[in-house]
């Protein structure tokens, strides 16, 4: 197993290599996390880590950028779910953008719109990260 700047590479027992890739960055007084690979069991502690690391910082404003996430499992999907219930904690709030393909199928199918009868407009469903951005304006 290497780590190498903030990169995990598994090895999975199919000989699938799933890594996954966390980075971010200031947009108009919102934190652009970017994802990039895969979202899973595997990769999810690595995920809550890097996650965690960022709201350490005192963010409330989120957006997740899934564009480059081309696998996601429920493990991936609690990350996301954890992250949330961590910024309503803090009266913060994340948007979920750019899901595509499997990804984005997989977070309708698993009822991932639905947290917004938990957590009202504090989570929400983007096609894009301009979109997601905004969406704290308004």
């Amino acid at each position: 197993m290497a780590i190498l700047n903030k990169e995990r590479s598994v090895m999975m027992e199919q000989g699938t290599r799933h890594t996954l890739t966390v980075t971010s960055r200031e947009n108009a007084g919102v934190t652009v996390v970017k994802m990039q690979g895969s979202l899973s069991a595997t990769t999810a502690e690595q995920g809550n880590q890097e996650m965690k690391k960022i709201l350490d910082q005192g963010v409330k404003k989120v957006v997740i950028n899934l564009a480059d996430i081309d696998y996601i499992s429920s493990g991936g999907i609690r990350v996301l779910i954890l992250t949330c219930k961590q910024l309503n904690t803090v009266q913060g709030g994340m948007k979920i953008a750019a899901a595509k393909g499997m990804v984005k199928e997989a977070l309708e199918a698993s009822g991932f719109h639905l947290l917004t009868r938990v957590y009202g407009d504090n989570i929400q469903l983007c096609n894009t990260e301009e979109e997601a951005v905004a969406a704290f304006k308004t």
